[in-house]
């Protein structure tokens, strides 16, 4: 059992250490494809409208760095993939084996899916809740990253929850579980997770995201079921505009409660593999 376990502290360091290097990853794969992109960006403006002044130079192209922020976002995350593939194929590791990458029933994967929906509304009504002037500010914030569109999609639905699921609750979680209790690394992944999305409000309903997620991977031991789960709570803030931008409306909530419901009682057998005991993790070394 777990609590018979010894945990070193060399261990404990060494895994927070690796840990912060993977989010260092993440967070400069972010910040490099902003930075590539609006230099781009700039260097057209500059060439192909020499005749405007600076001030009509730099309002063009802050509105071409807002309407390209899905594809920097989609064109970030397919880096951070295609990085952590190439990183364990030169080490001879197997990401699978590093990130959770494991078999799961399709049945737990599909509850998780609609059971994210009824967080989604949980956290939509938590946010009705706030004073006025925080969702004034929430909104604003949200701004850049609230246009639809395939390339919205594949951004928040696809590449994002692939690329955080395997950094946060693959590498970062496999490696804090070898080397402290279930529960802290969870709440470690969680914290790290949640600090990454910046605004107050963000922080706090990704860390509850992260929490969830969490506990999917450890009652599992794979990624998929958290990866599905991600992907139907991402889909919820409506990437392709089917909703007419009307996904935090009363009635469309309402709808995400209903569906959510409904499925979670179709799939109950994946409730029923979730309570049963957790995967174990493999023990020894880590060599992520």
């Amino acid at each position: 059992m777990e609590h018979t376990r010894a945990y070193s502290v060399k261990d404990v360091l060494a895994a927070l250490g690796k840990s912060l290097l993977y989010l260092l990853f993440f967070i400069m794969a972010q910040f490099l494809t902003g930075v590539v992109y609006t230099a781009a960006v700039a260097v057209r403006t500059a060439l192909v409208h020499r005749e405007m002044d600076i001030a009509e130079a730099a309002q063009l192209a802050a509105e071409r760095l807002l309407a390209g922020a899905p594809a920097v976002a989609l064109l970030a995350n397919v880096f951070v993939v295609a990085v952590l593939l190439l990183w364990f194929r030169l080490r001879h590791k197997p990401l699978g084996k590093a990130a959770g990458l494991r078999r799961c029933s399709g049945w737990t994967a599909a509850f998780s899916a609609f059971a994210a929906l009824g967080l989604f509304v949980a956290i939509n009504l938590a946010l009705a809740l706030l004073p006025e002037a925080w969702l004034i500010a929430y909104n604003a914030d949200m701004a850049p990253i609230a246009s639809t569109g395939l390339l919205t999609a594949l951004s928040i639905v696809v590449m994002g929850p692939l690329a955080e699921e395997l950094v946060f609750r693959g590498i970062i979680q496999t490696r804090l579980l070898r080397a402290m209790p279930s529960w802290t690394a969870v709440v470690l992944q969680a914290t790290l997770f949640g600090v990454i999305h910046g605004t107050p409000i963000q922080i706090v309903y990704a860390l509850l995201l992260g929490l969830a997620l969490g506990f999917l991977r450890c009652r599992t031991g794979s990624i998929l079921p958290g990866l599905a789960a991600h992907a139907a709570f991402n889909a919820m803030n409506d990437p392709l505009g089917l909703l007419g931008g009307g996904a935090g409306s009363w009635y469309a909530l309402a709808g995400m409660a209903a569906v959510c419901a409904v499925g979670c009682v179709l799939c109950r057998r994946g409730l029923a593999a979730l309570a049963a005991s957790p995967a174990r993790e493999q023990g020894g070394p880590s060599t992520v």
